[in-house]
């Protein structure tokens, strides 16, 4: 197959990757932002293919600008995602690339400037997914659920191809004509895959990232916030604020309730969430998220010590996880071995003191 019809191909597939994901994602408010980038990967998709197949001969090249475009896009993507709606100023992000429109004649320029360009946003992006992770430890018991540690890994490696791609370019008088198409066709497939899983993880997780961004708990500022109190208190000023909350909470069972958020105990316990999530960080040494799956631990341990042939999956739903992955991760996280080896090893110790 020709190597520039094999490119116009993938260019054509991710079209059509970018308007299915549109269609799927566009229902949810939260996912504005990455419709806005869907967009701009869909007009850089046709007018690539157009460029490569010299329909666009007589028009000025326009296809390197994007570069500087999918770097911001991205980032207020992840930022309308993980903080909120973010305004019209924003779009002064994108004014490097109005700018430099005028002098995309000079593709490996305007490239190079693209990529350094993309790589600083994604150093912004990455740093907002973490500041959403951390945050969303102190809101949500389905914190690990709904992390976005896997975008910021295609973020790093969207960047990292990027890059790639700029040194393929730099080398093309050293490079054949048919060794840089392959390169380039290359190039397009990581492109192609990469969008392929970002909107079916996104589709997958729409529900409850909605569910955060609805409720207010995307909020980073409530960490910020938090942590400089912090420093003014200690353990001792929530110690009995704390040991009324644990007991509450185990009396009645309110770690059992599935994607337990920190506004959910605030209305159960009657306390402000602020004093909870004081109480629980500070007396308790733990964020909201390790300190309920610990409560679920603890039940867990203690039904398979009565009984250690009850069945893990049913026990783990019972006790409040909403999935499977991440008790194996907490139970691991909070004993140090997998819930199967220890139910083993309880099983072990019986068979040993009836014999």
């Amino acid at each position: 197959m020709d190597s520039l019809l094999l490119v116009s191909l993938l260019n054509a597939g991710i079209v059509a990757v970018a308007i299915l994901g549109y269609l799927l994602l566009y229902p949810t408010p939260a996912y504005r932002g990455v419709c806005l980038l869907l967009v701009m990967v869909i007009t850089a998709a046709v007018i690539n293919v157009l460029e490569d197949q010299h329909l666009s001969r007589d028009w000025h090249l326009i296809s390197p600008v994007f570069v500087l475009g999918f770097g911001p896009a991205l980032y207020l993507a992840i930022k309308r995602v993980t903080v909120g709606p973010v305004g019209h100023r924003a779009w002064w992000h994108f004014v490097p690339m109005i700018i430099l429109l005028p002098f995309t004649a000079q593709t490996q320029a305007i490239i190079a400037i693209g990529t350094l360009w993309r790589v600083a946003y994604a150093l912004l992006s990455v740093q907002l997914i973490i500041r959403f992770n951390r945050h969303l430890s102190q809101q949500r018991s389905d914190a690990a659920e709904l992390s976005l540690t896997w975008l910021a890994w295609l973020v790093g490696l969207s960047a990292c191809f990027s890059a790639l791609d700029l040194l393929r370019l730099n080398m093309q008088p050293e490079l054949s004509l048919q060794l840089n198409m392959l390169a380039y066709a290359a190039s397009t497939f990581v492109f192609l895959l990469v969008l392929l899983f970002l909107v079916v993880i996104l589709n997958h997780k729409r529900e409850g990232l909605q569910a955060i961004t609805d409720s207010g708990c995307n909020q980073p500022s409530t960490v910020a916030h938090t942590l400089a109190n912090r420093k003014a208190e200690t353990g001792a000023d929530y110690q009995s604020l704390f040991s009324n909350l644990d007991q509450q909470i185990r009396q009645h069972r309110w770690f059992s309730l599935p994607r337990l958020s920190l506004h959910q105990l605030s209305e159960l316990s009657c306390m402000s969430t602020r004093d909870i999530s004081r109480s629980i960080n500070l007396a308790g040494g733990l964020s909201f998220n390790d300190y309920i799956n610990r409560h679920r631990i603890e039940h867990i341990k203690h039904t398979l010590a009565a009984d250690p042939n009850t069945n893990l999956t049913k026990l783990a739903f019972s006790a409040g996880f909403s999935s499977k992955a991440t008790f194996n991760q907490s139970f691991k996280k909070m004993t140090g071995t997998t819930p199967s080896a220890y139910r083993c090893h309880l099983v072990g110790e019986g068979s040993g003191s009836e014999s």
